[in-house]
């Protein structure tokens, strides 16, 4: 099971659990989280469980990463199932915790591909998205929402561009002079801001 990730600032992460009965006998169910591993304690709301013969129960799991230990990528542990007259059964669950020092946006160069931007010679607007993070536990920290932003005098004229879901890598962008609504722009001073979103909250 899967908490997602975690800030560093700390918070709950609370993920439901369905358990299915497909024996032929009630079956009274056991709950235990275990340890609390790297600073993160998951508890159980309902511990104790009776489950009739092919029915199906729901349980709500916590987990509190406010105690997140500093410098760790990711915390797994195991919720065990003590099923009476059976074999227990054990639940992986982990929480990851995002690389903060990882730029999302880096390598960002804009190029003029002729002598006047135009359709036929857009100015090309690269950049790398994304990041990689190596190590025992890699991470791959991949974008949500990608916006590509036109700006003059302090103020946002509109989004040129926008994209979702990138994984890491190159991406390029044509320029053409047009903005937001599809318009010539006037002749003057004008800003491309770019803003990467993650999807994890951070």
């Amino acid at each position: 099971m899967s908490f997602g990730t975690a800030t560093r600032s700390g918070r709950t992460i609370d993920r439901t659990l369905t358990l299915h009965n497909v024996s032929t006998r009630d079956l009274n169910v056991v709950l235990a989280a275990g340890r609390t591993v790297d600073g993160v304690d998951v508890t159980v709301r309902r511990q104790r469980l009776r489950i009739r013969a092919g029915a199906s129960a729901t349980v709500v799991l916590r987990a509190d990463t406010a105690n997140l230990a500093p410098g760790s990528r990711l915390a797994i542990g195991v919720l065990e199932l003590h099923v009476s007259k059976s074999r227990s059964v054990r639940v992986p669950w982990v929480v990851s915790a995002p690389d903060p020092s990882v730029d999302l946006l880096s390598h960002v160069s804009l190029k003029t591909t002729g002598g006047r931007v135009s359709d036929a010679t857009p100015a090309v607007l690269s950049m790398v998205v994304g990041g990689i993070v190596p190590g025992a536990e890699p991470q791959i920290r991949p974008v949500d929402i990608l916006d590509v932003q036109l700006w003059r005098n302090g103020k946002l004229l509109g989004e040129l561009a926008q994209s979702r879901e990138l994984l890491p890598g190159r991406y390029t962008f044509g320029l053409t002079g047009r903005g937001p609504n599809g318009g010539r722009l006037r002749r003057g001073d004008y800003t491309v801001r770019v803003v990467a979103r993650p999807g994890d909250g951070t």
